[in-house]
């Protein structure tokens, strides 16, 4: 069996001649999608895919080729058409190898021992479980869309010239899928479940079905309400697709590109006392987790927001030497094919002690949005944020009744600003990067209807 991290330290040694620096990395991964419709497997995919890259920076340029043989003929060709790739590259004094540091030994929990040896006959029946937990929670679901299970089990070799060397797993296992619900009077309304680890054994077919089911059943003929600036507790879903923008305007690189409407505001009051945004690649069982990044450099848990200050961006190496600052472990790889890029890991914002329930208990006259759709779009660089919304209406702390074709529309910097409750139950969410959020109440934003 080839141990790979040799194998990337033996081909970073063959190529790192004549000063160059030398970064190779090499990736083995294995998926698993199934799609289920009326209890039938619509689609099944097992695939392996892996490879090398090989980065190779000299007096500042960069060549990087890639290749998915591993022979020996190949991995020469791939590391020298790199040193050639380098020889006519633009230079750029900030492009380098970061130095090497220790990594923590410690557990993430990102490692499921066992998903390889789930048999697919388990897989789809959980699926099966699913569409029914969906179906057999209320009479007027009366379908599922895009009903999905998929896997991927990940295994990453990186090697410098610099003295790094190190590997690691990662298993990650989701599910979800769309309810459709009809009323007696032909209104229909849909929503979204979902449920995602690093361990298959957390995914919870019923848990993930009566999700989908009651919101696509609480909010079955809906109505606008008058336009208004009011009040609106987000559900998670919603809350993400928002925050998934402000950790874009986050970044070095953006404020580098000048590119984030928070751009110049570092130490300053960027949003209320309850908020606090982190980004932690050391999460424990953080999808995104891992012990280093993608280009070496230890993972951290980096406080970007303060109680409502700006304290901080998220590097990488190269954002990092133009700000003379240091690395936050912010480099991501997506595969073997392309160089580390800058992005976040798990990106949250930090949990309160109240409940939903709590929260919604709290609003006078408010709206519970439970789905959102982005229509005139959420902006990091201008702060532009609105969205087509359906959920609940508030009265006096009670839900009264569903709401539907409207829009909620702020601006990012509102939005931070006006958050005035934070909810006690962080999820995170797949589906805009790695997302976590609470229920959130915000106040003063435009509620768009009739």
């Amino acid at each position: 069996m080839t141990d790979y991290l040799e194998l990337a330290k033996a081909t970073v040694n063959k190529a790192a001649q004549n000063g160059v620096e030398v970064e190779v990395i090499i990736t083995q991964d294995k998926e698993t999608q199934v799609r289920v419709s009326g209890g039938e497997v619509e689609q099944l995919s097992q695939s392996g895919s892996g490879g090398m890259g090989v980065r190779v920076i000299q007096d500042g340029r960069t060549g990087y080729a890639y290749t998915s043989d591993l022979s020996d003929d190949s991995i020469e060709q791939t590391w020298r058409t790199a040193t050639e790739l380098a020889q006519v590259a633009t230079p750029d004094a900030y492009r380098g190898l970061p130095d090497p540091q220790p990594i923590p030994d410690e557990d993430l929990e990102i490692w499921d021992a066992s998903m390889q040896d789930v048999p697919t006959d388990r897989k789809i029946e959980l699926l099966r479980q699913i569409e029914q937990a969906t179906l057999d929670y209320d009479e007027r679901v009366v379908a599922t869309q895009w009903c999905t299970y998929q896997d991927a089990t990940s295994h990453v070799y990186l090697a410098n010239s610099r003295g790094f060397g190190g590997q690691y797993g990662r298993t990650t296992a989701a599910a979800y899928l769309m309810a459709v619900a009809r009323d007696a009077d032909g209104h229909a309304a849909t929503a979204f479940g979902v449920g995602a680890s690093n361990f298959f054994d957390d995914l919870n077919a019923e848990d993930i079905g009566h999700e989908a089911a009651s919101k696509s059943i609480s909010i079955l003929g809906g109505k606008p309400v008058e336009t208004h600036v009011g009040t609106v507790v987000l559900d998670h879903f919603v809350g993400a697709q928002i925050i998934a923008a402000i950790s874009g305007a986050l970044t070095a690189e953006s404020w580098q590109k000048k590119r984030s409407f928070l751009l110049d505001r570092m130490g300053q009051t960027v949003g209320s006392d309850m908020v606090t945004l982190l980004d932690n690649g050391r999460m424990k069982r953080g999808l995104a987790s891992a012990p280093f990044d993608g280009e070496g450099v230890p993972t951290s848990a980096t406080r970007l927001v303060d109680e409502g200050v700006l304290q901080n961006l998220i590097y990488d190496s190269y954002s990092a030497r133009k700000d003379n600052r240091a690395s936050t472990g912010n480099a991501q790889r997506n595969g073997h094919r392309g160089m580390p890029s800058l992005g976040p890991s798990n990106f949250y914002i930090q949990p309160g002690n109240m409940t939903r329930d709590e929260i919604i208990a709290g609003v006078e006259k408010g709206f519970l949005v439970l789905s959102g759709m982005q229509t005139g779009g959420i902006d990091p660089v201008t702060g532009d944020c609105s969205m087509s919304a359906a959920g609940l209406w508030i009265e006096n702390g009670e839900i009264t009744g569903p709401v539907d074709g409207v829009t909620i529309a702020t601006t990012l910097n509102d939005f931070l600003m006006n958050i005035t409750a934070v909810g006690n139950d962080l999820r995170m969410m797949p589906l805009f990067g790695i997302i976590g959020v609470p229920t959130l109440r915000v106040d003063h934003v435009t509620i768009g209807g009739s």
